[in-house]
């Protein structure tokens, strides 16, 4: 955990990090997101730290970013922006970069952010 102001984890869908047909016992990455701050609200900007955990490097992926506003029948996506995470080896961490492009604060916007390797 961290103790620095905007840490929120955010949960990586699990397929990064299963062992793939075929290929028993191999290292495998395991990208995560480790934190993620919101450098500039009005323009919706989003520092995000990626890691890989795994013990294999990771090919090129892609990050894809959801900022949700709160309405009154729930929350309506108010954009989607996608940004590439280049390969990682074990152990590494990069920092990527995204403007939504709509406003974007903690009161009144949810933000999702999920990783998925690019297909080889």
């Amino acid at each position: 955990m961290s103790g620095q102001p905007g840490y929120r984890p955010v949960p990586v869908e699990p397929a990064l990090s299963q062992v793939r047909p075929g290929e028993p016992g191999r290292n495998l990455s395991d990208l995560v997101i480790e934190r993620y701050e919101i450098t500039n609200s009005s323009r919706g900007e989003v520092k995000i730290v990626v890691m890989n955990k795994g013990g294999g490097s990771s090919g090129p992926s892609t990050l894809r970013l959801i900022v949700l506003k709160a309405g009154r029948l729930g929350q309506k996506e108010a954009a989607t922006v996608f940004a590439k995470v280049p390969a990682l080896a074990s152990g590494q961490t990069t920092f990527i970069f995204v403007k939504a492009g709509v406003p974007s604060s903690k009161r009144k916007h949810a933000i999702s952010i999920d990783i998925s390797e690019d297909s080889k």
